[in-house]
């Protein structure tokens, strides 16, 4: 078979790979292909320009060879696999209904999703989060400890590392004010997080030091130096388990909630209306 020839400026990087395959082809096929083909099954056919826009933008040399020879092979085996089973599935017809219908059900899920989400009654407003925070107190509990402070992370060998630990568990406003002029500078991490309330473990697991949650307390502190850093921790502020979540905190979970109810009410809402005028203009007709 002769080589497929690229007129596009991918010519030169998927010609080997082409080149290969069709040399594989032409020892099995019947007829040749034309110019542009590089592989044909059952009336199917696969061309070079499918495949030059298959290659993904940027991809060069021979990782653009490569991803060539491997998405035509890909091309080839669904379709040996589509075809054979064509053969011997003797019930066809069944999983042709499947797909139609996972096809109609998808579509359909994607058009009440879209529906939903450009009506702007979904989004709950503050005074309705915060009467559902009020109305459900039992939700409301801790499952792991919250905390406030400062976390910071730098290298031992720092010369700011003297000044970092006299300010970082300091509460005046110019302390911290110079903490971060150095932390920012020096700090291979600096969190800063004494105005929000944080899971507890999100902060512990960047520290690679067991910390037991019972000795937690408002003024915890933590001064740890393992292979060449120091970990620097400083609680201001806890609220252990079982206490009852801010509503600040809450917030992003209550959302959440009235957004699903509000979804399902809306979706709801969305098939009657559907059903109605699908009935008053005789699309749809029910037996009485």
């Amino acid at each position: 078979m002769t080589p497929v020839i690229f007129k596009l400026n991918r010519a030169a990087i998927v010609a080997g790979a082409l080149a290969a395959l069709s040399a594989m082809a032409a020892c099995h096929k019947e007829q040749p292909l034309g110019d542009d083909a590089v592989a044909a099954i059952g009336g199917e056919i696969l061309t070079a320009d499918q495949v030059r826009r298959a290659i993904p933008a940027g991809l060069g040399g021979a990782d653009s060879t490569a991803f060539a020879e491997a998405w035509i092979n890909a091309w080839v085996n669904d379709r040996l696999l589509d075809h054979e089973a064509s053969r011997h599935l003797r019930d066809r017809d069944d999983i042709d209904r499947r797909v139609a219908d996972y096809r109609r059900n998808l579509i359909a899920w994607e058009y009440r999703r879209l529906a939903v989400a450009t009506d702007s009654t979904l989004a709950p407003t503050d005074s309705a989060m915060r009467a559902y925070y009020d109305l459900h107190p039992d939700e409301m509990r801790l499952t792991d400890p919250l905390v406030r402070g400062i976390y910071i992370k730098l290298e031992s060998k720092d010369p700011a590392l003297a000044t970092v630990r006299r300010l970082y568990a300091s509460q005046k406003a110019d302390d911290i004010d110079r903490l971060e002029k150095v932390g920012l500078n020096s700090a291979v991490h600096y969190d800063y997080f004494r105005d929000q309330w944080i899971p507890f473990e999100r902060i512990i697991s960047k520290i690679p030091h067991p910390v037991d949650p019972s000795a937690l307390r408002a003024g915890y502190k933590l001064d740890v130096e393992i292979d060449g850093f120091t970990y620097l921790l400083s609680v201001s502020d806890l609220l252990p388990a079982g206490a009852t979540m801010p509503y600040e905190a809450a917030k992003p979970r209550i959302r959440q909630t009235l957004e699903t109810l509000n979804s399902a009410a809306l979706d709801a809402a969305l098939l009657r209306r559907l059903r109605a005028d699908a009935l008053s203009s005789g699309r749809l007709q029910l037996k009485k």
